[in-house]
C-alpha cells in the first residue's frame, strides 16, 4: 500500500511540473582505470604509464599520455569528470584533450592522498552530433595525478507527458 501511495505522489509532482522540464545531472559513461574490461570497452591506450593502488582501488598516471573513449549524447554539452588519487600537496598539471583539441590545462592540487574529484565542461561544438568522443589526459612537465575514473556527465532535460499523451492504466507482470 505504501508503494502505491508513493507512486501516486510521484505521479502528482510530475503533473505539477511546469511545461518547461525537469533537470538533472546523469551519468551517461564511467571508466574505471585499471579495470581491464572496463579500459577494452572504453579503448584505453598510452605512452610512458605506471600504475598504483590507494586504498584498494588502482589509478594510472602517465608521463606522456593516456587516452579512452567515451560515450556522450549527441545533443547535450557534457562534463567530464575525472577522479584523481590526491597528490599530497605536489601540484601536477595536466592538458585534457578532446578529439584531438586542447580544452584546458589543469594544475591539480590537494592536501592528501584522498581521492578527489575535478570536473571540466567541453565546449559542445567538439561534441554536437557525436555518441562518442575521445578524451586524452596528457603531462605537463612532469607525471599527471593519478586517474582513478573518468565519467562523462550531462544535463538531463525530461519534458513530462501531456495529459493526453499519459497512459490511462498500468500493466504489471
Amino acid at each position: 500500500m505504501r508503494l502505491a501511495w508513493a507512486l501516486l505522489v510521484a505521479l502528482l509532482v510530475v503533473s505539477l511540473l511546469p511545461a518547461g522540464a525537469a533537470q538533472g545531472r546523469r551519468v551517461v559513461d564511467v571508466v574505471t582505470a585499471g579495470d581491464s574490461a572496463s579500459e577494452r570497452a572504453h579503448d584505453f591506450a598510452g605512452d610512458c604509464v605506471t600504475g598504483g593502488t590507494i586504498d584498494g582501488r588502482p589509478y594510472w598516471q602517465t608521463r606522456g599520455w593516456l587516452s579512452y573513449a567515451l560515450a556522450v549524447y549527441e545533443d547535450t554539452e557534457v562534463t567530464l569528470a575525472c577522479t584523481f588519487r590526491g597528490s599530497e600537496g605536489r601540484t601536477l598539471p595536466f592538458d585534457l584533450l578532446v578529439e584531438g583539441r586542447k580544452i584546458a590545462t589543469h594544475r591539480f592540487a590537494s592536501p592528501s592522498s584522498a581521492p578527489v574529484s575535478v570536473e571540466i565542461r567541453v565546449p559542445f561544438s567538439l561534441t554536437r552530433g557525436l555518441t562518442s568522443i575521445f578524451i586524452m589526459l596528457r603531462a605537463v612537465d612532469g607525471p599527471t595525478p593519478g586517474l582513478l575514473d573518468l565519467r562523462t556527465v550531462q544535463e538531463h532535460l525530461e519534458r513530462p507527458l501531456s495529459r493526453a499523451a499519459r497512459p490511462t492504466g498500468a500493466t504489471f507482470w
